[in-house]
């Protein structure tokens, strides 16, 4: 790989990284890298430019290994399961070399990380490829099993990537692709039920978003849901449950939807503030506040649509991206508010090489800064090192 050494106002001395080998990353070097501004960091070896045979969307997924500190996975689609471990500098990959490997390589789709204390758990959904339908490995993303999603989906396998109960972490929830199903399993992914959903909820087409809502206590965790639907106008909107989702029990608690491809909620504690990103609110678009659990809700941000809402100790930030296509762009619409998120908020603007918003942001921290890892669809992975 050639170096180019770049001397920026105010002697800060930074060093990019230049076209080069698979494994390698795009981006500045460990010790150089400034605070405040979203840098490249997808691995050179990727192609974010062409279809290829699974119709390439670039990445969706960012998922954090907490048991190994710096250590954090994504999925390039078409081109297999990717990691890191200095905090999402440089990457490596595809691992997925073992049992499987290759089928599962050959995905559109995402992951899903579950930690433990030796190689993390991964599930794999797949809607598109030779790897269509539901996937897990149990050492890390080497090897990988294929486990039917059954009832109620004899046929059709493609399901969206599936959600870990925060304190079961064989306890899964996982939404079918643009179906109106609701899958749960309590084994870790080997078998699966179904859960009855409200008529208001059936969207005919939509890929619904569901999250646990975390209540401090394990066994009301288990069974507090947040489902959101894909943007219908307002239609369907967003709907919670207590009891585990009988189709009598769900109560729709928002209008707001979530953009088409991706959705994530931010949860910072369990005190009962719960952060949903959106479009589509009876309040406007962009990011609302819950403080009792996303029974009601506020609306806080500046008002764009936005996909994503994550924060540190520090912030709250809102994104907006969704799977445009490889030459497509989107207002990206990168916003931001200190902690609480109640006060003004601000856009600070993201770099025009970024053509595209996430579908999901994972948070780290390495002792010293809060480090966003963006998933940006065909925009590849990006890097934002919090002041």
């Amino acid at each position: 790989m050639r170096m180019l050494k770049v001397i920026l106002p105010a002697t800060l001395s930074v060093i990019f990284s230049l076209p080069g080998t698979a494994g390698s990353s795009r981006g500045f070097a460990a010790d150089s890298i400034p605070t405040a501004i979203w840098y490249n960091v997808t691995p050179a070896g990727v192609d974010l430019t062409n279809s290829l045979d699974c119709r390439n969307y670039g990445t969706q997924s960012a998922q954090v290994d907490t048991s190994h500190p710096g250590t954090v996975y994504t999925q390039f689609m078409c081109q297999g399961i990717w990691k890191s471990t200095d905090y999402g500098q440089t990457w490596t990959g595809p691992i997925n070399t073992g049992t499987n490997g290759a089928t599962v390589g050959d995905c559109a789709g995402g992951i899903t990380v579950t930690p433990t204390a030796a190689a993390p758990t991964i599930y794999e959904s797949c809607i598109r490829g030779n790897a269509v339908g539901f996937w897990k490995s149990t050492d890390g993303g080497v090897d990988w099993t294929r486990y039917s999603v059954v009832p109620p989906m004899p046929s059709t396998q493609d399901v969206y990537p599936p959600i870990v109960d925060p304190y079961d972490p064989m306890h899964l929830l996982m939404a079918a692709h643009e179906q109106n199903h609701l899958l749960e399993s309590t084994n870790g992914g080997v078998t699966w039920s179904s859960i009855p959903l409200n008529s208001g909820m059936l969207e005919h087409g939509g890929t619904g978003a569901i999250f646990f809502i975390n209540t401090g206590s394990s066994s009301t965790t288990r069974t507090t849901w947040l489902w959101m639907a894909q943007a219908s106008s307002g239609t369907y909107g967003t709907w919670r449950t207590t009891n585990g989702g009988t189709s009598a029990t769900w109560i729709q608690v928002s209008t707001n939807e979530h953009p088409h491809g991706s959705a994530q909620i931010y949860q910072p504690d369990t005190s009962g503030i719960v952060f949903i990103a959106g479009q589509y609110s009876a309040s406007g678009d962009g990011v609302l506040r819950s403080t009792d659990y996303g029974v009601t809700w506020s609306h806080i941000s500046i008002a764009n649509p936005e996909t994503v809402v994550t924060g540190t100790p520090k912030n709250i930030y809102g994104m907006f991206g969704f799977p445009i296509g490889l030459a497509g762009t989107n207002n990206i619409a990168f916003q931001l508010d200190a902690v609480p998120g109640t006060g003004t908020w601000n856009a600070p603007g993201t770099p025009t090489a970024m053509t595209q918003g996430p579908a999901q942001i994972a948070v780290m921290n390495d002792g010293t800064h809060n480090i966003l890892i963006g998933a940006m669809w065909n925009s590849g992975l990006w890097r934002y090192v919090e002041p």
